[in-house]
């Protein structure tokens, strides 16, 4: 498949480690004796990763094998790079053990749930996952909740809500195969820079070897650090504003974009 031929292609430049997709993932067995049994785990392919899971193909997944078949419920995408989506998996997998897990915002008549030695079961899952994306580090990453049933959809965006998932992300209703299968083409690419290219913060040239970028709306290039010194001060900046933007805005026209998206484009640049 494209995304895994491009992640393989990657790994075997010797370049920096950024997937062009990479995700982690909540099954539910569908075994009876094991109604809402879960399992959390991380994957550059989804689809494939399923399959393991259920037995369809061989290698790897033999700690699931006995609570065949599975589902796969949800999953978070949009990672910067393999190590990010490792940090959340193990998070969500030991919400009562990770130091990113001071989950204050849990009402405390569900803290039992979420602290519980039961980590395998499906509230403890869906309790914690929001809470935790809205504490550093998981809050300044463009990351993405995609759900395909309707009835879970619903719900993930009420606990989105209530737990103060930050404004940058997203729980999209859609086919996991469908967003897995057209996130090359999703990906905001950057060729090399034209040889008389300027930034138009700094107005020196723009080279491979120094982080920058280009607004989609009037095609203006800047150096990501000149661009950051910018919104820093800017006089609209807030006064609690994080040292790690989450938003940013081109500073010709102000179209607003994503921060995480532009570092992740460089990134696979290089």
């Amino acid at each position: 498949m494209q995304a895994e031929a491009s992640s393989s292609a990657q790994q075997s430049s010797g370049a920096i480690s950024v997937c062009t997709f990479y995700c982690c993932y909540l099954l539910r067995s569908l075994k009876p004796a094991c109604k809402n049994y879960v399992y959390v785990g991380s994957t550059p392919d989804p689809v494939r990763r399923l399959r393991q899971h259920n037995g369809e193909i061989s290698a790897g997944a033999m700690s699931t094998r006995s609570r065949r078949p599975w589902e796969m419920l949800l999953i978070v995408h949009g990672f910067p790079s393999k190590a990010s989506a490792l940090q959340l998996e193990w998070a969500w997998q030991n919400p009562h053990m990770s130091r990113h897990s001071n989950l204050d915002a849990v009402p405390i008549k569900s803290r039992p749930v979420l602290y519980a030695s039961a980590q395998k079961k499906l509230e403890t899952k869906l309790l914690a996952l929001f809470p935790i994306l809205a504490l550093a580090p998981f809050k300044f990453w463009p990351l993405e909740v995609v759900c395909p049933d309707q009835e879970l959809h619903a719900d993930l965006v009420a606990r989105a809500q209530d737990y103060g998932m930050p404004g940058h992300m997203r729980v999209r209703k859609a086919a996991i195969t469908q967003v897995f299968e057209q996130a090359p083409l999703n990906q905001a690419y950057l060729g090399p820079p034209a040889p008389e290219e300027k930034c138009c913060i700094c107005n020196a040239h723009l080279t491979e070897s120094r982080p920058w970028g280009s607004c989609t709306g009037c095609a203006s290039s800047w150096h990501l650090p000149c661009l950051a010194k910018h919104m820093a001060n800017a006089s609209n900046l807030p006064n609690n504003v994080s040292l790690v933007p989450t938003m940013a805005w081109c500073s010709t026209c102000q179209k607003p974009f994503v921060w995480g998206q532009a570092v992740r484009a460089f990134a696979q640049l290089k």
